[in-house]
């Protein structure tokens, strides 16, 4: 799928994705959290003194629940598209909720979460956000100071085809620029369930899966790792995985 941009959309797009610049924690592995192919994120073996998970978006999926629950960490739980949990476990804690920046009917923010389950003073926590779309809103509109309480994040972005666009455009700067201020890339694996697309002669996935690791973690350098790795599967189990190569835009 191609769409054209002009030359300075173009480099608004490569600006965009720049801040996207894979990094690498050292003295930290990294280990598959879920289940095999979709539903599995690569995240950093970091989970010693996380006192909570945030798992936004369920679906019918909760094997990267169950994995984060089997570290003895409790899991808050938020959908609106599901009745009931496709399995239980004693740390989970469900709502029919929705997450959007801001407050409305059936919806919730990612601050009022928070301070309604006594975590305004957690500063170790991590967060999976998987809402259609929704994440770049919450991401344009969630403080810094609140995303930096997430030592861990994992995030699917989707729509990518939209970035040369001025308006989803600067709602996707904003959102990237919340989570660079706080956050280094450290993963990046492409969901192939959604087709390639070109902006300004860049292509790129229409949804990528993201994990970001919080900057005082230790001490980051520029990763020369190739994407996919060893420990990624693809999404779609009969479709090759998208090659990202480097996912660098200098």
């Amino acid at each position: 799928m191609f769409h054209d941009l002009t030359r300075e959309n173009s480099g608004k797009v490569r600006d965009i994705l720049r801040m996207l610049r894979p990094h690498r924690l050292m003295d930290a592995d990294k280990k598959r959290m879920g289940r095999f192919f979709d539903g599995g994120y690569v995240m950093l073996d970091r989970f010693e003194g996380v006192t909570a998970a945030y798992s936004l978006g369920i679906n019918d999926d909760v094997s990267w629940d169950l994995d984060i629950a089997a570290q003895g960490i409790p899991i808050y739980q938020y959908d609106h598209t599901i009745h009931d949990l496709p399995a239980r476990h004693n740390l989970f804690h469900w709502e029919k909720i929705g997450i959007a920046a801001e407050p409305q009917e059936g919806f919730e923010s990612l601050e009022r979460l928070i301070i309604k389950n006594g975590h305004e003073n957690a500063e170790n926590m991590l967060l999976k956000i998987d809402i259609e779309g929704a994440e770049w809103d919450v991401f344009a509109g969630t403080a810094s100071h609140t995303l930096r309480k997430f030592s861990q994040i994992v995030a699917e972005l989707h729509w990518l085809e939209q970035i040369g666009g001025y308006d989803f455009g600067e709602r996707a700067r904003r959102g990237i620029t919340n989570l660079a201020a706080t956050h280094k890339l450290v993963h990046v694996h492409a969901n192939n369930h959604a087709p390639w697309i070109v902006l300004g002669g860049v292509p790129l996935p229409s949804v990528l899966e993201v994990t970001l690791g919080r900057m005082d973690l230790g001490q980051y350098e520029i990763s020369n790792e190739s994407f996919p790795t060893l420990l990624d599967m693809p999404c779609h189990s009969q479709l090759a995985d998208l090659y990202l190569g480097r996912f660098t835009f200098d």
